[in-house]
């Protein structure tokens, strides 16, 4: 069982009054496929995000044709801050947050980087060699300035303190939307010494009491821009979002006890993820809603949030009437896709989950099948593939009619044009077509 981990400010706002906690809340594997779904409400599949993360170097890139839900926002008079990672394509212009609906742009474009060094190391196998540069950027209207001042300070209190200030400088006659993208609690681990007074070493692995130090920072800076927004006036009228874009990593310090499986597959632990809405003027007292929420219900619950009448977005049902008040609108979710990424395929319907694991590169052919039955077997423990071949037989029919709408992966491969050595050392925009 996992050790007791230091979240006082995320424990108080979670099971506190005005909060709603989505207790069947699935998000993708990976980082970037999650991301796309949150920005364009549509399946990975469907985007070509599908397959991996986006690596330094790539031209890859979300396809322009997708509104980002920042530009939807925009449209109804809203002012729109990223603060912290993005991983959704930088090698050109258009692809940078700022070109997609964000006003202001405090970050990271890759995966990670190092807490302290604000910089970006990887192996590219194309040379050999380690490939390392600057990846702290400071944008506007696409204008993608490196920050080469911040070396030595830890990334969540760089990226809490930059956060504060751009409320602080914000125009209250605007209404805002900040999707403050933390780095914590992702690879590498690092965070300093002082948090980790609230991590006992007698039970935890060395690992465990970095990524325990880390979790403790990340809460505290939640803590503290809850208080700003308490002090500033912002807080009775705004919805705090907190979530996370996959599973955890147990390489990397993290633990998905009881669930199956990990960050990157498809299992639970890998797609399940804790998360909850506080909201004081919408939200009485404190609920559970345990009804299906997937990440790409977030475009239109948002766009609802704001004031938009709409049911559905792309992919996702706007669900801010049942988060609010338990009686959906219009339609509840009862289906949704954790991921068609061949040979992997699995799918939810109602309360069944569906694992397809064809034997070759494709979705054709003869492969290993896993039914669960989620409400009753959340631990994905027993196999009911047997005991239920026509459901099992009429889900496969769904993936196959799934795979028609799939676009091909935009992943591509690494390009030495954005090598940071062709600019100054940092991972810069503007090397491709």
């Amino acid at each position: 069982m996992p050790e007791g981990l230091f979240t006082p400010n995320l424990r108080k706002y979670a099971f506190s009054k005005g909060t709603a906690h989505l207790t069947n809340s699935y998000v993708t594997p990976l980082c970037t496929s999650t991301r796309s779904s949150l920005m364009t409400g549509m399946y990975p599949f469907k985007t070509g995000t599908q397959h991996g993360v986006f690596l330094p170097m790539e031209r890859s890139a979300v396809p322009l044709e997708y509104p980002f839900l920042p530009q939807n926002l925009k449209r109804i008079g809203y002012k729109n801050y990223l603060i912290g990672k993005w991983h959704l394509g930088y090698c050109k212009k258009e692809y940078l947050p700022t070109k997609r609906g964000f006003d202001y742009f405090y970050g990271y474009y890759n995966a990670q980087e190092g807490y302290f060094n604000h910089s970006t190391a990887f192996f590219d196998k194309n040379t050999n060699a380690l490939v390392s540069g600057l990846d702290l950027f400071a944008e506007v209207d696409g204008v993608s300035v490196p920050d080469r001042t911040k070396n030595g300070i830890y990334a969540t209190h760089l990226y809490t303190a930059e956060a504060i200030r751009q409320l602080q400088k914000h125009d209250r006659r605007k209404p805002f939307f900040m999707f403050f993208s933390h780095q914590s609690v992702h690879a590498p681990l690092q965070v300093p010494p002082q948090y980790r007074i609230f991590c006992n070493p007698l039970i935890m692995s060395r690992w465990r009491q970095v990524y325990c130090g880390m979790l403790a920072a990340m809460d505290e800076s939640f803590g503290l821009l809850m208080e700003y927004l308490k002090d500033s006036g912002y807080y009775n009228n705004t919805i705090v979002i907190f979530s996370s874009d996959n599973g955890g990593d147990p390489k990397a310090g993290a633990s998905n006890f009881p669930l199956k499986g990990q960050k990157s597959t498809i299992w639970e632990g890998g797609t399940r993820t804790t998360t909850f809405i506080h909201a004081p003027k919408s939200i009485k007292g404190f609920v559970y809603r345990r009804e299906l929420f997937h990440v790409v219900d977030w475009h239109a619950t948002i766009l609802g949030m704001a004031g938009l009448t709409l049911d559905i977005y792309g992919d996702g049902i706007n669900q801010w009437d049942l988060i609010k008040t338990g009686i959906p609108k219009s339609q509840e979710r009862t289906k949704f896709v954790y991921s068609l990424d061949p040979p992997i395929f699995a799918i939810r319907h109602n309360n069944y989950k569906l694992i397809y694991e064809s034997s070759n590169e494709f979705y054709l052919g003869d492969g290993k099948v896993w039914l669960y039955q989620i409400s009753t077997d959340p631990y994905e423990s027993k196999n009911l593939s047997r005991k239920h071949p026509k459901l099992v037989k009429e889900l496969l029919r769904k993936i196959f009619e799934y795979q028609r709408f799939a676009r091909k992966p935009v992943r591509t491969i690494i390009d030495e044009a954005g090598n940071p050595s062709n600019f100054n050392g940092v991972y810069a925009s503007g090397w491709c077509e």
